[in-house]
């Protein structure tokens, strides 16, 4: 009898092992040689699903940046409007002539950033700037005729706060905005020739009322003094206006649309040397599409007394939104 159960007994643990070797084995094959597909399959997936979720995102970023520049365009379609503190950037080429006979050519990064409806800034960066003395009269012959390098950098931000916004015509709609700011010059150049070797800081005091026939009148004001200069560069106390007009001259489309005219006055009072004079600039812009436009801007100096007055100017630039 005890033999018997003991054989049993044998038997049943000799099952149970075997069937936990089975298991074991089983378990270990699976985990051999399955487990890395199982793995590989989870890893597939989460890649398929995250190149879907790009996909998506770059679609929704897309559309997010159409809106913002349709957005814009509604506020702003020639890109002008100092009240719109849209993102833009606009560089422009200018050719300019001084009475004393000296040829400036400048390759310039112009732009703004809009921080919000209410805040925005404007920067210049002179990246190229080019200046021929040879028909200076009385340029040292022993001195280089020419000079090229970058020139002073600026920045300017204007708020536009809204206790000072108003309304007036009929049924108020049209719309005035009274904005404040500031201007920073930076002494940023790469030569003495092309720098006036000063921080100059201004305050900004700009006026911009709605026109008839969707145009606008705006008018900066600012006084320029120096805040730090080398003891070569001149002292700085001036005002400078920045007086312009808009006016859309034919409807947005087709080949001929979406011109604008926009005439811009500029006094400058130095209280330095208690010179007066005036710049006279007239730029015909063009749509070209949403967000996109072109112009051409000839000037001339006008009353000029300065040998370092403007002559004439000729600009061209472009102006894109983003």
């Amino acid at each position: 009898m005890k033999s018997r159960n003991f054989e049993t007994s044998t038997l049943l643990r000799h099952s149970l092992l075997s069937n936990f070797l089975f298991m074991f084995l089983s378990a270990a094959a699976v985990t051999i040689f399955g487990l890395p597909a199982a793995v590989a399959q989870e890893r597939r997936d989460p890649q398929e699903v995250s190149q879907e979720e790009i996909e998506k995102y770059r679609e929704l970023k897309e559309a997010e940046k159409k809106e913002k520049v349709e957005t814009a365009v509604q506020e702003d379609q020639t890109g002008t409007d100092p009240r719109a503190f849209s993102t833009k950037f606009m560089p422009l080429s200018r050719s300019t002539e001084l009475e004393n006979g000296l040829t400036q050519l400048d390759s310039t990064l112009f732009g703004t950033i809009g921080f919000s409806p209410q805040v925005g800034m404007f920067y210049e960066v002179p990246v190229a700037q080019y200046r021929d003395f040879s028909d200076v009269s009385g340029f040292p012959p022993s001195i280089a005729s020419d000079v090229i390098g970058m020139g002073d950098a600026n920045v300017k931000f204007l708020g536009k706060p809204g206790a000072l916004g108003f309304a007036y015509g009929k049924e108020g709609n049209k719309k005035g905005n009274v904005m404040l700011g500031w201007e920073l010059v930076f002494p940023t150049a790469t030569n003495d020739a092309l720098a006036g070797n000063a921080l100059v800081f201004a305050p900004i005091v700009a006026v911009v009322v709605d026109m008839p026939f969707y145009g606008f009148v705006a008018a900066l004001n600012l006084y320029e003094f120096d805040a730090y200069k080398t003891d070569s560069a001149p002292d700085t106390s001036r005002y400078v206006g920045q007086w312009f007009y808009m006016q859309p001259l034919t409807p947005p489309g087709r080949w001929w649309g979406g011109f604008f005219l926009l005439p811009e006055f500029q006094p400058i009072y130095d209280f330095e040397t208690e010179d007066f004079s005036l710049w006279i600039g007239v730029e015909l812009g063009k749509i070209l599409g949403p967000g996109k436009i072109a112009y051409i801007k000839p000037g001339w100096g006008i009353n000029n007394s300065e040998a370092t007055d403007r002559k004439s100017t000729l600009e061209l630039g472009l102006r894109w939104f983003f």
